[in-house]
């Protein structure tokens, strides 16, 4: 018995080397109310918080900003614009500046930073301008505008529904894919509003990969994270300064509100990059190759580690099916695409040992 209760609190310990969290923000121990009391972001709020943006209505001064109740979550921030933008460029903006001193903190090797939160869409406006939407970044300053640089980002349109991210690669530049692995980051996934979700996201600055898992949608996407920079020191140099929670408005003149609320917001400093996310069904599409790529009248589909394929489905990047091939488990095929439209699809390989997504191009 002793022996066993040994090998339990062993991979206890062990398991608490490999992951340690940073921070972990339930909103439950603030006071209900404002967040701040300055709105120009220069005197910090409950627990460090700066508020405010680069073109603040002063007339909302600190109410776009509170701590308000929320049934079955409990305390959670709320940002809110319900007042006449005082130009074409509105930006409500919470800001969680000194993470970089958390980041210090961690354990020598747990190079991975795990960031999650819960986001509550909010209502669907219908504006007659696009100009709408919510973006939740982790970013490596704390700049009180809309030009701070980007790790990584999610914008919410708060008039389509429309989720897009973007990370950095290491240059003044972001890659922009879509969450649920189906679509394109031209034709976005959509979110229901008035809705709860959860964003899971892990840095993994030991091997320039970066992993989104949204349990909405049920699948992990992965992209190429700081891939184009030359630093020998990633983590010193693209480390994480600051969470930053914003309502934007461009093109809006008239008074337009919108609620947008956020709970558990959690950093992680982790060794590595968790199995189940690693294996996810969706990476299956990482082992198949297409060719010819763009394709005129058939397109070969093949992997190398013998996996069969038993059916096709075809779907355009707004998601629509289009039709259906079966094969009788191969492990090389051949697709007919000839009847396609010119255009970029999305081919689900129905495998024996899940499915993967590969994009197409018809000529």
């Amino acid at each position: 018995m002793n022996k066993y209760l040994f090998f339990i609190i062993y991979f206890l310990f062990l398991n608490n080397l490999q992951s340690q969290v940073l921070y972990n923000e339930t909103f439950d121990n603030y006071t209900l109310g404002n967040l701040g009391t300055d709105y120009t972001g220069v005197i910090p709020g409950q627990n460090g918080w700066l508020t405010g943006g680069p073109s603040m209505p002063s007339t909302n001064d600190n109410a776009g900003f509170t701590i308000v109740a929320e049934t079955n979550k409990g305390k959670v921030l709320s940002l809110n614009s319900s007042v006449p933008p005082p130009s074409n460029l509105t930006v409500v903006l919470a800001i969680k500046p000194d993470i970089n001193t958390l980041i210090n903190s961690r354990t020598a090797g747990n190079n991975v930073i795990k960031f999650e939160i819960d986001y509550f869409t909010g209502a669907q406006h219908t504006h007659s301008n696009v100009g709408q939407y919510n973006v939740i970044a982790i970013t490596t300053d704390a700049k009180r505008d809309n030009n701070f640089n980007t790790l990584v980002g999610f914008y919410f349109s708060t008039k389509t529904g429309k989720i897009l991210i973007d990370y950095s690669n290491g240059q003044k530049r972001t890659t922009t894919i879509a969450l649920d692995n189906n679509s394109s980051h031209l034709n976005p996934p959509t979110l229901p509003f008035n809705t709860w979700v959860k964003f899971n996201v892990y840095l993994d600055y030991n091997n320039k990969k970066i992993y989104f898992e949204t349990p909405y949608f049920n699948k992990v996407v992965k992209g190429d994270f700081l891939n184009l920079s030359t630093s020998t020191n990633l983590m010193q140099d693209y480390k994480p300064a600051a969470i930053s929670l914003s309502i934007v408005m461009e093109g809006v003149t008239s008074t337009h509100q919108m609620v947008n609320k956020y709970d558990n917001i959690k950093l992680t400093a982790l060794q590595a990059v968790p199995p189940h996310v690693l294996s996810a069904d969706n990476f299956l599409a990482e082992k198949f190759n297409l060719f010819p790529n763009p394709a005129t009248n058939v397109v070969n589909i093949t992997n190398s580690e013998n996996m069969l394929v038993n059916q096709v489905i075809v779907y355009d990047i707004a998601g629509k099916q289009l039709s259906t091939q079966t094969f009788n488990n191969e492990a090389e095929i051949q697709l007919n695409v000839e009847n396609l439209a010119s255009g970029t699809y999305m081919l689900h390989l129905q495998t024996n040992e899940g499915t993967a997504v590969k994009k197409l191009v018809k000529k």
